[in-house]
């Protein structure tokens, strides 16, 4: 990452000598000793070796260089097994970077694309105006027919070739274009976009022994993981397969070799006190008849500001204040990180006791869709990322996963051999009755669910609960069989289904109301 350790040449008077000697101590160059990459960051440890003199010299500089990715204001920088060095100072400044031998061949190699691209341009151009000036030549007066056959023969001969050689350089052009595009993001990826790096001195005070170690780390950006997942369905075994991978990658332009590798996610955003619970307020609207629309603006304004006013004499929400300081780390062990390419690394695989059935919600879709519930032994954390979902071997797609905690439900798709339809049967409205100021409305849904498959099934049918917002609406439902469960949205019926087998339920709803009640049927009918 551009790291170097310089020997500073201090040129100096007497007068700044009685101020106390500077000079440099005897460095190695420094080693990426340590990084914990964050999804998109990474804090960097280096170690230096440094051999200070034991007299003639109060003071000592070291030079450190950090990749241009690297946020100064995050360097630390710490003797080890030295207690008697003292860092006294660290002053930071912008430097041009400094290529290695990799970043400059990329370079080279676009600079050349470009150039070749300039070439092309001007081949192209130059083509442009000899079919301009062709085109022109089909307006040009001839004197007999013979001079005619001549000219025309001369402009089909020509503007061929003109045109095949056109082509060509067309096709060229798109090649050079997406050779200079990948040369370029290689650049990126290796390097970064950044054409300036961090020069750091560090002054240091007091003796230390041969070799002693001085270690900084810092925070740098350009560099990064994510998790990459697989799940594998086993509804024969009672299983899923669980495999987590991680993609890392790093830009600074140099190799990390063997450095010892952690990644380490964030926790959610998590709040320290809860929000203030605000006033509810329930108070007479008074209707207001405007006869203008700037009336109607002011009325509205004045409203507003009396609303704000009742809520602020109640008291204002609270500040809130966000925790991020803890995240969970995995160690991958000592790796050789190239920069530029992306690498993937293997972090864990898991065997996951399920049960599985068939969830079907027909009032939506027929599809039934394949359910694994999940009961891990202790709490865990997995980080959302791309999974790809596998059943029995085949791929059926990607979608993102996350996890935290012991329990959840993993969905792999829709079978085609399973289906639950909904038929309406009946869907009617009654009068009102003699002597009674009441309205009345009947649906009925006939449920077929069905296994076209070789194997039988469980299966899981849930069906919306209508949810009455005014106590005057009152309901009565007709269930056969009656469901398996209830919760406070829907009905649950959990079937057993053999193999080319259907079983058949019905459901319905009535409704009673007041008679001048206007409703809103909402949306399953």
């Amino acid at each position: 990452m551009f790291r170097k350790i310089r020997r500073h040449t201090w040129i100096g008077i007497l007068p700044f000598l009685a101020a106390g000697l500077l000079c440099m101590p005897s460095v190695s160059p420094a080693a990426v000793r340590e990084v914990t990459l964050f999804p998109d960051s990474a804090r960097v440890e280096e170690t230096v070796k440094i051999d200070l003199p034991s007299a003639g010299a109060n003071k000592n500089q070291v030079i450190l260089v950090l990749p241009s990715q690297a946020d100064p204001e995050s360097l630390t920088v710490s003797p080890s097994s030295a207690p008697r060095v003292k860092i006294d100072d660290i002053r930071i400044k912008s430097i041009a970077r400094i290529d290695e031998n990799r970043i400059a061949q990329l370079r080279a190699q676009l600079k050349k694309a470009q150039n070749e691209k300039k070439e092309l341009t001007a081949r192209l151009k130059a083509l442009e105006i000899q079919i301009q000036f062709w085109q022109a030549q089909t307006k040009a007066k001839t004197k007999t027919v013979s001079e005619a056959d001549t000219l025309a023969a001369a402009i089909g001969r020509s503007s061929r070739k003109i045109f095949s050689e056109k082509n060509a350089v067309e096709a060229d052009m798109e090649n050079i274009d997406k050779q200079i595009k990948e040369i370029q993001e290689n650049l990126d990826r290796t390097a970064g976009k950044s054409e300036k790096a961090w020069e750091a001195t560090v002054t240091l005070s007091g003796a230390a022994p041969r070799d002693a170690l001085l270690i900084y780390s810092y925070t740098l950006g350009g560099c990064g993981w994510q998790p990459l997942y697989r799940m594998e369905a086993l509804p024969s075994s009672g299983n899923v397969l669980f495999s987590w991978d991680a993609e890392i990658w790093q830009s600074t332009g140099e190799e990390w070799k063997t450095a010892q590798i952690y990644l380490a996610t964030l926790q959610p955003v998590r709040t320290i006190a809860p929000p203030e619970l605000p006033p509810w307020m329930i108070k007479p609207k008074t209707p207001v008849i405007y006869k203008s629309s700037y009336r109607e603006k002011a009325a509205q304004a004045r409203l507003s500001m009396e609303e704000t006013n009742d809520v602020m004499a109640a008291g204002a929400p609270a500040p809130v204040e966000t925790v991020r300081t803890t995240y969970s780390v995995w160690s991958l062990g000592k790796k050789t990180v190239a920069p530029g390419d992306r690498q993937r690394l293997k972090i864990k695989e898991e065997t996951w006791p399920s049960q599985f059935l068939f969830l079907a919600r027909p009032s939506l879709s027929p599809q039934a869709y394949l359910q694994a519930k999940i009961q891990l032994p202790g709490p865990a954390e997995i980080p959302s990322g791309e999974a790809t979902f596998v059943i029995d071997g085949a791929i059926i797609g990607k979608r993102p996963f996350a996890l935290a905690g012991k329990e959840a439900d993993i969905y792999f798709g829709n079978s085609p051999f399973v289906t639950v339809s909904s038929l309406t049967v009946a869907d009617q409205s009654g009068g009102a009755k003699f002597f009674s100021n009441k309205q009345t409305r009947r649906w009925q849904w006939r449920l077929e669910a069905k296994n076209t498959g070789n194997t039988p099934v469980k299966l899981r049918i849930e069906e919306p609960i209508p949810q009455p917002r005014d106590e005057r609406i009152k309901l009565t439902f007709k269930q056969q069989p009656e469901p398996s469960e209830k919760s406070e949205a829907a009905f649950v019926w959990l079937v057993d289904l053999p193999a080319l087998q259907k079983k058949i339920i019905e459901t319905g709803v009535e409704l009673e109301a007041p008679q001048d009640m206007a409703l809103d049927f909402g949306w399953r009918r």
